[in-house]
């Protein structure tokens, strides 16, 4: 199974959305945000890559993120779990990705820091250092069984620059 994970698009900043007084969890993309992921959709699609579902973080800056990936991979939507929501644990992460139903390619749509240290735990086996994912990046990570804690291979990560010219 491939699992490919994306970080979310740019978001407005933290800061300047506090002082409106809505959640964090309401933080939408930037309008640049949502024309660099749209070209970095556009990229990942020419890598033609078999995703068959797709799962998002709650938080508006991922829903946002999976709505222009599902178009952008031509897919008929794409779930909600608050697993991918930061701050939950790596282990249990892990845990509900082996509870998933087996498919050829799982996208998730998530945050820093977490993203990075699921791939860390996933690749190295402990957790520790994260992979550092910058907005609008993705990577994928391949296994051969179940997916575990250290069982995954990295077979690439590409920075959302190079998605963008991927489009071109």
């Amino acid at each position: 199974m491939d699992l490919l994970i994306i970080r979310h698009a740019p978001a407005q900043d933290r800061d300047e959305f506090a002082a409106t007084g809505l959640p964090d969890e309401q933080r939408p993309l930037t309008q640049r945000g949502v024309k660099r992921m749209t070209a970095a959709g556009r990229g990942l699609m020419t890598l033609a890559l078999p995703v068959e579902r797709m799962v998002a973080s709650p938080l508006v800056r991922a829903c946002q993120t999976a709505d222009i990936l599902t178009s952008a991979l031509e897919l008929k939507g794409y779930d909600i779990d608050e697993v991918l929501a930061p701050g939950t644990p790596v282990a249990t992460v892990e845990e509900w990705l082996r509870k998933q139903p087996k498919v050829e390619c799982l996208a998730l749509v998530g945050h820093e820091p977490d993203l990075g240290e699921l791939v860390a735990y996933l690749l190295c086996g402990q957790p520790g250092p994260q992979f550092p994912l910058k907005k609008g990046a993705a990577l994928l990570l391949r296994f051969d069984q179940d997916i575990r804690a250290g069982s995954g291979r990295l077979i690439w990560s590409l920075p959302p620059a190079v998605l963008r010219a991927l489009a071109d």
